[in-house]
């Protein structure tokens, strides 16, 4: 991407297409007529009259969401905007908008045959596509994101594309027509693009952790074996607090991670070789799933009464420290648990 780009892209779900659409400058086809606003939701607040004097009591306030309203202008003048026209894939794993095979897709085209008003219309037809988003919206887990790159960084809205006001132009014979979107995201947190990444293991294979594209012997570094790491620091440069998500691998019994500043969470069940369980306190997703040969299964349940509540785990900005605890589970003096935390820094704006 490069300064001034804008991104809207989602899985694809129920063998329906996902998205991969670049936007917002004049050579995309699909650009912006005026800078973007961003609508902060007015927070919900809890107050309440004071009964029989002056004043109110206050309470406890909730933040929302944040709108993002894009004024485009599709243009098919100079080339056909969707790059795939007019061979559309639609099988699972395809993605609209996506410029892959853009020179692959013009060298099969004659532009001269092409008539601007079909191109735009064409244009217009998969810009609907992507802002319907068919195969995210019968899911609440499923989410898109919203990515723009200004001042050399790139970051990121989670949500969902919501309206769309398509224009009758005048210009449209002539390959233009002006439209307005908005995106709204889950939570008003803008992510870093990078997803940081910590882990922590206890096991011995080969006396260190084995890790894939490593023969088994080779040292860390200096030479030294790193057989163990129950501690690690999660470093958070962001300034808003964001939620982690935490991958824990067996085989081990009762694991436990803390973040002895903050919060800890555990899990009362036995997790076997091979098999693992994600937390994700994430708004848009908020569950503890566990996954085994293939198959998942909710596993909510098995949190202590002690560890908080998914949308508690949060972490501020800052350095903290991560910890992990367990029970053995096997007996095998090589099997041990691996805990991968992944986390975005949030901003309160691009």
């Amino acid at each position: 991407m490069r300064d001034g780009d804008w991104y809207l892209g989602y899985f694809s779900y129920d063998n329906l297409p996902g998205a991969a659409l670049t936007f917002g400058r004049q050579s995309s086809g699909i650009y912006c007529l005026t800078e973007p606003t961003v609508t902060f939701a007015e927070a919900e607040t809890g107050e309440a009259a004071l009964p029989g004097e002056d004043g109110i009591r206050l309470g406890r306030d909730y933040k929302r969401t944040a709108t993002v309203t894009f004024e485009l202008g599709v243009d098919g003048v100079d080339g056909p905007i969707d790059r795939h026209w007019p061979w559309r894939s639609r099988t699972n794993g395809s993605r609209i908008g996506d410029w892959s095979e853009m020179e692959q897709i013009l060298a099969r085209i004659n532009k001269k045959d092409l008539d601007p008003e079909e191109r735009v219309s064409e244009g217009v037809d998969m810009l609907r596509t992507v802002w319907d988003a068919d195969g995210i919206r019968r899911r609440s887990t499923r989410v898109a994101w919203l990515l723009h790159r200004r001042a050399g960084r790139t970051r990121r809205l989670i949500g969902r594309p919501r309206k769309l006001e398509v224009a009758h132009s005048r210009l449209e014979r002539q390959g233009y027509v002006p439209c307005v979107a908005d995106f709204v995201s889950v939570d008003g947190r803008f992510y870093d693009e990078v997803e940081k990444t910590v882990s922590m293991w206890d096991y011995y294979l080969g006396s260190r952790p084995n890790r894939p594209g490593r023969p088994w012997w080779a040292p860390i570094g200096g030479g030294a074996h790193v057989p163990s790491r129950k501690s690690v620091v999660v470093e958070q440069r962001g300034r808003l607090a964001t939620h982690p998500v935490i991958t824990i691998h067996g085989p081990c019994k009762d694991p436990k991670v803390s973040f002895p500043a903050l919060w800890s969470v555990q899990l009362a069940m036995t997790i076997a070789d091979g098999a693992f369980v994600t937390i994700d306190p994430r708004s848009w997703a908020r569950t503890v799933i566990r996954t085994s040969g293939g198959t998942t299964a909710s596993v909510a349940d098995k949190l202590t009464r002690a560890s908080p509540r998914l949308a508690e785990m949060t972490i501020p900005p800052g350095m903290w420290t991560a910890s992990l605890s367990y029970t053995r589970s096997s007996t095998k003096t090589m099997d041990g648990p691996k805990v991968d935390i992944r986390w975005r820094d949030a901003y309160a704006w691009w």
